[in-house]
């Protein structure tokens, strides 16, 4: 038996078939097309947010322009910079998209829960303007705890949450207590539109900015004239579609996913009991919907990585500590970091599917269980 570390949930062709069909045959494919427009229409409703959704072609180019548009809003220029505390243990997309933005990077820390240590980060610098925490598998921080700590310290907050659709903290989602997030909708997601993603604000002014960021910077089309350098990142048709067909599931993606990871979390709790390794600590107040799972072994993950290949199963070393990656490594400061570098070589991320067999499962379990930990 083969098992993926991913295995995407998409539509069958007969079901977008005629909007697809209707795209070519109109030559309507790309700039903010009907499908385009339905989708954010869509996401709107799923999310019940003030203002629609910015789609994108991707979810890096979406929290690209999130952090510009709020860059803007703080009254600074293209050139000017600040210090922002962001979770090393992520995914280098999320440190790009600061630097590109001519921004510094703070690496701090993260709990047992494998998202920003909150109670850990600390505002030592005038020059710290915005805290950017990490969905990290669908997983949360304590938003409220969050909420008061920007607050006091006049602080923005963005959140990447490129994994995290659905994600919720005490039934809210992000934008009810006042934060901005990135949503991805790339083909490994939880919910996707083959590629794309979006940004979900509380902010009329932020939301304004993200519609023309998209679009060059565009804030008129008579001579498209720009107030703002945007870039071209809008979404095409053809994932706009995409994302309408599997949005239609998405209480299905979301329950057989959920459904699946209870065994998961059965299985992986009795080896945690037997200290064999540890799981990701999801507080009640998070509803989390499990990008992969992620375990941390007791040592280096290497011989379990090529014990599950030589199995067929594909696991992933997955996220990484970004302050040790090349081109950020010493180039910029750091908080606490001890928990972080104590499983960075020790997490794997072990596949959950929307859709899985029964015997995959068991197929994994089964080969976990005769692991010599």
């Amino acid at each position: 038996m083969i098992v993926n570390i991913v295995k995407p949930f998409l539509p069958d062709m007969e079901k977008i078939y005629e909007k697809f069909k209707l795209s070519l045959s109109t030559g309507l494919v790309t700039n903010n097309s009907e499908n385009v427009r339905l989708f954010e229409n869509k996401l709107q409703d799923f999310y019940k947010c003030p203002f629609k959704p910015s789609v994108n072609c991707n979810g890096q180019l979406a929290l690209y322009h999130l952090i510009q548009a709020w860059k803007h809003k703080l009254g600074y220029g293209t050139h000017d910079s600040f210090e922002v505390l962001v979770p090393s243990f992520t995914f280098s997309g999320t440190i790009n998209a600061l630097v590109t933005n001519n921004l510094k990077p703070v690496f701090c820390d993260v709990d047992d829960g494998l998202v920003l240590d909150l109670n850990k980060i600390n505002i030592d610098s005038n020059e710290i303007k915005m805290i950017l925490p990490v969905g990290a598998y669908g997983n949360l921080v304590n938003l409220e705890l969050l909420q008061n700590i920007s607050v006091e310290n006049k602080l923005s907050v963005i959140l990447d949450n490129a994994p995290a659709f659905g994600s919720k903290f005490k039934n809210k989602f992000p934008w009810e207590f006042g934060f901005s997030e990135m949503i991805s909708f790339h083909a490994t997601k939880i919910f996707n539109s083959m590629e794309g993603g979006a940004n979900i604000v509380n902010d009329s002014q932020i939301a304004d900015y993200l519609l023309r960021l998209r679009d060059f910077g565009q804030y008129e089309k008579v001579r498209g004239d720009i107030d703002l350098p945007g870039l071209n990142s809008k979404m095409t048709e053809i994932c706009a579609i995409v994302g309408l067909a599997n949005l239609e599931n998405i209480d299905f993606i979301l329950s057989s996913r959920a459904a699946n990871v209870i065994k998961y979390l059965d299985f992986f709790g009795k080896l945690e009991a037997q200290g064999k390794l540890k799981t990701m600590k999801v507080a009640k107040q998070v509803y989390c919907p499990y990008l992969y799972f992620p375990i941390i072994l007791n040592d280096d993950a290497t011989k379990f990585v090529n014990f599950m290949a030589i199995k067929n199963i594909s696991v992933r070393r997955y996220y990484t500590a970004t302050h040790d990656l090349t081109f950020y490594r010493g180039k910029y400061r750091s908080q606490n970091l001890d928990y972080t570098n104590q499983i960075k070589y020790n997490i794997v991320a072990v596949p959950v599917h929307t859709i899985m067999e029964d015997d995959e499962i068991s197929y994994i379990f089964d080969t976990i269980s005769s692991y010599n930990f």
